[in-house]
C-alpha cells in the first residue's frame, strides 16, 4: 500500500470514528424504532383471541334496546338503585343542567332557540308519559334533539329522568 493509500485509510477511519462518537444517544431525543413489527406484532396475548363470538350471543353488560319508544315505556323503568340514591336528585339537576337546560329551559317548559321549538316537558302529556319514554328519547333523541346515549350512562338517563320527574311535580 502507498502512503497515500494509508493515509487516506486513515483520514477516512478518523473521519467515520468522529461521525459515530457525535450520534451517540445521549437519552434527550426521540428513540428511532427500527423493526416496528417485532414490538407491536399481531401476535395473540395469553388469554385473548380474535375469533368472533358466537352467532347470536349478548355480552354480559350490554343494554339490550328496543325499537320504539312505545315499547320502551312499556319495558323500561326506575331503577331503585336509582330511585332510592340520597344524592339522586343534585345528581339529576347537575346532568339535567349539562344536557337538557339549553334547549328545554332551566324549568323544562321549553327555551327559546331561533327557529326551534322545544317541547314543554312539564305539560300533562309528558307528565302522563312513563319513565322509559323519557330514557328511550335521551338515549336516541327524536326530530331536531340530538340522542345522548354516547354522551351518558344509562345510570346518568336515569338521573336526568328523576330530575324532569321533580320539575314536573312543581309545574
Amino acid at each position: 500500500m502507498t502512503k497515500l493509500a494509508t493515509r487516506l485509510c486513515m483520514s477516512a477511519a478518523v473521519l467515520a470514528t468522529g461521525l459515530l462518537a457525535g450520534c451517540r444517544y445521549d437519552g434527550t431525543g426521540t428513540k428511532m424504532q427500527w423493526a416496528p413489527d417485532m414490538a407491536d406484532s399481531p401476535a395473540n396475548k395469553a388469554q385473548r383471541t380474535y375469533l368472533d363470538p358466537p352467532e347470536g350471543s349478548v355480552a354480559m353488560n350490554s343494554i339490550l334496546y328496543v325499537k320504539t319508544p312505545e315499547e320502551a315505556e312499556q319495558l323500561y323503568g326506575m331503577p331503585e338503585m336509582i330511585a332510592n340514591d340520597p344524592r339522586g336528585m343534585e345528581k339529576g339537576k347537575h346532568l339535567f343542567e349539562t344536557f337538557c337546560q339549553p334547549c328545554h329551559g332551566a324549568n323544562a317548559k321549553g327555551g327559546k332557540l331561533p327557529g326551534i321549538v322545544p317541547p314543554d316537558l312539564t305539560h300533562e302529556s309528558y307528565q302522563g308519559r312513563k319513565d322509559g319514554f323519557f330514557f328511550y328519547r335521551i338515549t336516541f333523541g327524536a326530530n331536531v334533539m340530538p340522542g345522548y346515549g354516547y354522551a351518558t350512562t344509562a345510570a346518568e338517563r336515569w338521573y336526568i329522568i328523576r330530575h324532569l320527574r321533580l320539575l314536573q311535580k312543581g309545574a
